[in-house]
C-alpha cells in the first residue's frame, strides 16, 4: 500500500517522501469519478503505523487526533495538511457490526490548480485515466530486477562466497543497496552472537538483462559490536552498539580470509564466548525484511495490484456512470 500511495500522490497534489515504516497492508479502493475524494479503507486497527507514517511523510497533524463524542461509535481521526490546498486524513473505527477498519483519505486534490477545490467532470475523468494506466505498471518490477542481479552476483562474485564461508550461508544476508543509482552491493553477517558485519562494495548493473556487471571500486568492510539488547513495549528489539567498531580495508579483508577467520591479523579482539541475550532477536528484526520480504511485502502487493487493476478495467469500461469499488 505505501508503493501505491507513494506513486500515486503527486497526482493528487502531494509529494510524500518516504514509505518507510509503513508495512503492505490490502486494502480496499474506493474512488467516485464526480468528487475530490481518493480513499483506502483497511480492515483492521492501522491508525498508528498511518499517523505515524502521514506525520513524518506529510506534516505533524492539524491538532490533535479527535475521537468520537460519547454515544457515537468508537473512532478517532487526524488530518494532514498541505502547502498545496489538499487535506490527507486517516482514521480508526468500528462500524454497526463491531468490526475495526481504518481509513485514508486525500482529500480536495486539485485544489492549487483548480482554485475552488473541486475538479470539474472532465479532469476526475482524465485523472481517473491516469490512475487506470497507473495500474498498468508492475509495482514490483525493480524488486524483481534486484533478486535476478544478486543471483548473478552471488555467482560471479568472489566477496559473496567469502563471506558466507567465514559466518556460514544461513547467517548472511545479500542485497543491493541504491539499486536504481549508484549500487552497492552489501554482504551482512551476524556471528558470535554479539557482532554485525557489512562488506559493500559499488558495482555497475546491467538494468536490460538484470545482472551485476562489474565490480567499480575496493570492498570495505565494518564490523560493530553489539553490547546490550533493549526490547520496546510492543516487543521490538533495540541493539546498543556500544561496543567496539573497525572498519577494515579491502587488503586486510583478503588477509582475514586467507587466514581462516583469524581475527588477530587484522587486530580485531572478537569475544567468541560472550553472545548477548536478545541478540538473535534483533538480528531477526533486521534480518527478517530481507528474507521474507517475498512473502511478507511482495505477495500482498502483487494481490492488491491484481485486483486494483480489474476494478480500474471494470470501472473504465463504464464512461459516465458514477465510478465506485468497494
Amino acid at each position: 500500500m505505501g508503493a501505491f500511495i507513494l506513486r500515486m500522490a503527486p497526482q493528487y497534489g502531494v509529494c510524500l517522501l518516504t514509505t518507510n515504516g509503513l508495512p503492505a497492508i490490502p486494502a480496499k479502493w474506493r474512488f467516485k469519478a464526480d468528487s475530490n475524494e481518493f480513499s483506502l479503507v483497511l480492515a483492521g486497527d492501522y491508525f498508528p503505523q498511518l499517523h505515524t507514517f502521514l506525520t513524518r511523510a506529510v506534516g505533524p497533524a492539524l491538532g490533535s487526533p479527535t475521537t468520537n463524542s460519547p454515544g457515537e461509535l468508537p473512532g478517532i481521526t487526524a488530518y494532514y495538511g498541505t502547502n498545496s490546498g489538499v487535506t490527507i486524513s486517516c482514521g480508526s473505527g468500528k462500524d454497526d457490526d463491531g468490526k475495526q477498519h481504518t481509513g485514508f483519505a486525500i482529500v480536495n486534490y486539485g485544489a492549487a490548480s483548480v482554485g475552488s477545490g473541486a475538479l470539474s467532470a472532465a479532469q476526475d475523468s482524465q485523472l481517473f485515466r491516469k490512475i487506470v494506466s497507473e495500474l498498468e505498471k508492475n509495482p514490483l518490477k525493480e524488486y524483481e530486477c534486484h533478486d535476478k542481479a544478486v543471483e548473478h552476483a552471488v555467482d560471479i562474485l568472489t566477496f559473496p562466497k567469502e563471506v558466507e564461508t567465514l559466518f556460514g550461508a544461513t547467517n548472511v544476508d545479500h542485497f543491493i543497496s541504491n539499486f536504481s543509482g549508484a549500487a552497492i552491493w552489501n554482504s551482512a553477517a551476524y556471528f558470535a552472537g554479539r557482532y554485525t558485519l557489512e562488506l559493500r562494495v559499488p558495482i555497475a548493473i546491467d538494468y536490460e538483462h538484470c545482472r551485476v556487471k562489474n565490480v567499480l571500486g575496493p570492498a570495505e568492510i565494518w564490523i560493530d559490536e553489539v553490547t546490550k539488547v533493549d526490547f520496546s513495549r510492543s516487543g521490538a528489539p533495540g541493539a546498543r552498539l556500544e561496543g567496539g567498531h573497525w572498519r577494515l580495508k579491502e587488503n586486510e579483508w583478503r588477509s582475514l580470509v586467507k587466514n581462516g577467520g583469524n581475527w588477530s591479523v587484522v587486530n580485531v579482539p572478537i569475544i567468541s564466548n560472550a553472545p548477548v541475550k536478545g541478540f538473535d532477536a534483533y538480528a531477526n528484526s533486521v534480518r527478517d525484511p530481507i528474507r521474507y520480504r517475498k512473502e511478507n511485502y511482495d505477495k500482498p502487493v502483487r494481490e492488491a495490484w491484481e485486483l486494483l487493476r480489474k476494478l480500474g478495467a471494470k470501472t473504465n469500461t463504464t464512461p459516465g456512470a458514477e465510478k465506485q469499488n468497494r
